[in-house]
């Protein structure tokens, strides 16, 4: 009797044992990374109806761009994803390196697009590559915060050399 016991309890508690376990770190990595591809999707395809699925309600973006939304939180991030592609219709988003750890996601991407309109400086139809790295920060199911960098030669590189040339033409002659 003791011993049909004792198989018993060890039966039930295997089951118990591995399934109450949290996820491995393994299937969160993936889950992340996944999570993050989809989320570039609708930043370059401009559907941005299915991101509460993947991004918190008061999430906060701590590089915001001064030209987009003033809103908050996710309702920011969608204004922002569908302002920019209206600017950059045919952006594409090209993943190079992407890691996680714990709860943090760390993604280095290369954008290009083509402006539709005129675009802080840039014109209608100018070209655009901009190097990024993207540090997000989950909590359980859905991105909390996000930090992205862009390095400042990128962005010089995209104003058109007319704009550039000129600004030095200022600045020599003391015009601001």
């Amino acid at each position: 009797m003791y011993k049909y016991f004792l198989s018993l309890l060890v039966l039930v508690s295997i089951p118990l044992l591995t399934y109450g376990q949290p996820m491995d770190s393994g299937s969160m990595d993936a889950k992340y990374k996944s999570m993050y591809n989809d989320v570039l999707n609708a930043l370059t395809s401009g559907k941005t109806d299915g991101l509460d699925k993947y991004i918190a309600p008061d999430f906060i973006e701590h590089d915001p761009s001064p030209v987009m939304s003033t809103k908050t939180g996710l309702a920011r991030i969608k204004d922002d994803f569908a302002e920019y592609h209206k600017v950059f219709p045919d952006m594409k988003a090209k993943v190079h390196s992407i890691a996680v750890d714990g709860d943090y996601l760390f993604a280095y991407l290369t954008f290009t697009g083509t402006t539709s309109e005129p675009y802080m400086g840039m014109p209608a139809g100018h070209q655009m590559t901009m190097n990024s790295v993207d540090v997000i920060r989950f909590k359980g199911d859905k991105a909390v915060e996000h930090w992205g960098f862009t390095s400042n030669s990128d962005m010089m590189n995209m104003m058109p050399k007319e704009k550039m040339m000129d600004k030095k033409m200022d600045n020599k002659s003391g015009k601001m």
